[in-house]
C-alpha cells in the first residue's frame, strides 16, 4: 500500500510533474557538488606569449622541450612560469605576486620585475644550468618570502635591494642564493635582516651596502670567495647591525666596518687599515720612516765650509744661556 497521501499523488500528475522533477534534480546537483566546483577566487589571469603564441589563462605557463621565449607583459598572481628543457629566455615585465618563475633544464636567461609576496612566496629559480638572472627588487617579510635561487651551475645573478627578515629556521624573508657552482652575485643594499648566500665553490659577491638601516647578512660558504662593494670597491658594513661570514677557504673580503655591532669573520685577506677613506683625505702612515731626503740632498751639492760655520754660529747664538 503506497505511503504517499492521495493529495500528494495527485499533485505530481500531469505537466506539473516534469517541472517538479527538474527542480528536484537541479537542487540535488547543487547540494552534492564538490566545493571546488564553485569558484572561491579569481582565475589567474595573465598576458603571456610562448614563442609568439598567446598562453591561455590559468595557473601554469609552460614552455617546451626546446629553446623557448616566454614573454609576460602583465602582473603574475598565483602563476607558475616553467621554461622546461632547452636554453630559454623568460621575461616578465609585471609584478611577481605569490608566483614562481623557473627556468628548468638548460642555460636560461630570466628577467623579472619586483618580487611581491602577499600571502606566500614569490620566487625565481634558475634550476640546472649556467643561468643569467636579473630581478628588480627582492623584498620579503617573514613567511611571505621573496627568494632568488641560482641552483646548479655557474650563475650570474643581479638584483636591486634585498630586504626582509625570515621566520623560524631562516625560512622566508628576502634572500638571494647562488647554490652550487661558481656564481657571480651583484645586489643593491642588503638590509632589514635580508640574506645573500654564495653557496659552494668560488663565488663573487658584490653589494652596494650592508645593514645601513637595520641589518643584513652575507655568507659566502665554502670556496675561495671575494666579497666587496660594486666593481671591487670597499663594502661598508653598518652603520647598524651587519654580518659578513666568508666561510671556509681563502677569502678576499674588501669590507670595512663602521660600527661595533657588525661582525666580519672567515676573511684571510682584508683591506689595509691605511686605505683611503670615503672623504678622499689620505690618512697619515705612522709606520713610514722619517725621510731625510732634503737634508741628504744639501750635502750632495758640496757647499762651502762657510754655510756650515754660519749654521754652527746660529746654533750657538740660539742656545740657552747657562
Amino acid at each position: 500500500m503506497p505511503l504517499t497521501p492521495p493529495s500528494r499523488r495527485r499533485a505530481v500528475r500531469g505537466p506539473a510533474a516534469l517541472t517538479a522533477l527538474l527542480a528536484g534534480v537541479a537542487a540535488a546537483s547543487l547540494a552534492g557538488a564538490p566545493a571546488q566546483a564553485v569558484p572561491q577566487g579569481k582565475v589567474p589571469m595573465h598576458q603571456c606569449w610562448i614563442n609568439g603564441v598567446s598562453a591561455p589563462p590559468g595557473e601554469l605557463v609552460s614552455g617546451t622541450e626546446k629553446d623557448d621565449y616566454i614573454f609576460c607583459d602583465s602582473d603574475l598572481e598565483n602563476v607558475t612560469v616553467w621554461g622546461g628543457d632547452g636554453n630559454d629566455m623568460i621575461e616578465v615585465r609585471g609584478l611577481v605576486i605569490d608566483s614562481a618563475i623557473s627556468g628548468g633544464e638548460g642555460d636560461d636567461v630570466i628577467r623579472a620585475k619586483h618580487l611581491v609576496p602577499q600571502n606566500s612566496f614569490s620566487m625565481v629559480r634558475g634550476n640546472r644550468g649556467n643561468d643569467v638572472i636579473k630581478v628588480a627588487t627582492v623584498v620579503g617579510d617573514g613567511a611571505k618570502g621573496a627568494v632568488v635561487h641560482g641552483d646548479d651551475g655557474n650563475d650570474k645573478i643581479t638584483t636591486g635591494s634585498v630586504s626582509g627578515a625570515p621566520t623560524k629556521f631562516n625560512r622566508g624573508g628576502g634572500i638571494v642564493t647562488g647554490n652550487d657552482g661558481v656564481d657571480i652575485i651583484k645586489v643593491g643594499t642588503i638590509d632589514f635582516s635580508a640574506r645573500v648566500l654564495g653557496g659552494s665553490e668560488n663565488d663573487t659577491i658584490e653589494a652596494k651596502a650592508l645593514g645601513p638601516e637595520s641589518g643584513g647578512l652575507i655568507q659566502a660558504g665554502p670556496g675561495d670567495d671575494t666579497i666587496s662593494g660594486p666593481d671591487g670597491s670597499i663594502l661598508i658594513v653598518g652603520e647598524h647591525w651587519g654580518s659578513v661570514d666568508a666561510g671556509v677557504g681563502k677569502d678576499d673580503c674588501r669590507v670595512k666596518s663602521v660600527s661595533t655591532r657588525t661582525s666580519i669573520s672567515g676573511c684571510e685577506i682584508l683591506p689595509p687599515k691605511s686605505a683611503p677613506s670615503d672623504s678622499g683625505q689620505k690618512p697619515p702612515n705612522p709606520s713610514a720612516p722619517e725621510s731625510p731626503a732634503k737634508p741628504a740632498a744639501e750635502p750632495a751639492a758640496e757647499p762651502a765650509a762657510e754655510p756650515a760655520a754660519d749654521l754652527a754660529s746660529e746654533q750657538v747664538e740660539g742656545a740657552p744661556t747657562p
